[in-house]
């Protein structure tokens, strides 16, 4: 049933013919009704108009006749039989559930344990685990280093730290070469200390393969809307932008807040 009192936070692109209008051409192409229509031709349909090339197969919401897809970090909803698309967070207003929040914590969840552990650079609890907590990091980064400072009080509570490299200038940023040192490290524990100034030594080679997973955590991170760092993220997929000092970070991180 068509769940009432539902409010859309978002805006509207038209997708009919006589309100969009692409740069390199006109698409006069029809969308046809979507319980006729296989969701792949769909998929190619929305493609063709907004002019992106990796679009999720549109999926079936709790509400009727409305099919959610996605693009990078952007969640859209199809309605009018695939007429309209509209880009942002729906919520169930009877329960404050955001339904959009629960799909983007699930996509966080999945991408990040796609990630083998060996290519993270982990700090693990002390003791009996409780929680885990994944950081986007940056060895350039000032508020990432204050983090780093503070990992020990969340291994002493149970909380595994795993860091993810994010050069927030990508391949040009002036963290790129020393997160490829870390991850090139055959301690990076040590080495993540040196490049944050907890540890005293020398960084190491900047060229080999483990190194790549610098360049595939500033993909991952862009994929999982991280815009800078530190970008702490819960075991259910909820971020945290920025730093957070461990005395709040720890009971949230523990459900205590």
């Amino acid at each position: 049933m068509m769940i009432k009192n539902l409010r859309l936070f978002c805006y509207i692109l038209i997708l009919s013919t006589s309100s969009f209008t692409m740069a390199q051409s006109e698409v006069s192409e029809p969308l046809t009704d979507l319980n006729s229509q296989p969701l792949s031709e769909l998929t190619r349909l929305l493609k063709l108009r907004l002019g992106i090339d990796n679009i999720d197969e549109p999926t079936e919401t709790e509400v009727e006749g409305v099919y959610q897809t996605r693009f990078g970090d952007k969640f859209a909803y199809l309605i009018d039989n695939g007429r309209f698309v509209l880009i942002g967070d729906l919520i169930d207003l009877e329960t404050a559930k955001n339904l959009t929040e629960v799909s983007r914590r699930g996509l966080i969840v999945d991408e990040i344990n796609d990630i083998a552990l060996e290519d993270m650079v982990i700090f693990p609890a002390i003791s009996e685990e409780k929680s885990v907590l994944n950081i986007f990091t940056d060895v350039s980064c000032g508020y990432c280093a204050k983090l780093h400072e503070e990992v020990h009080f969340l291994q002493e509570a149970g909380i595994t730290v795993r860091y993810l490299p994010f050069p927030r200038g990508g391949n040009k940023g002036p963290g790129y070469t020393g997160l490829k040192q870390v991850w090139c490290a055959e301690d990076k524990q040590l080495a993540m200390g040196i490049a944050k100034g907890t540890e005293s030594g020398a960084l190491g080679i900047a060229d080999c393969a483990k190194g790549d997973m610098v360049d595939r955590g500033f993909e991952l991170g862009n994929n999982l809307g991280v815009a800078g760092t530190p970008a702490l993220f819960l075991n259910d997929g909820e971020k945290i932008n920025g730093y957070m000092p461990h005395q709040r970070l720890i009971p949230k991180i523990l459900g205590q807040i």
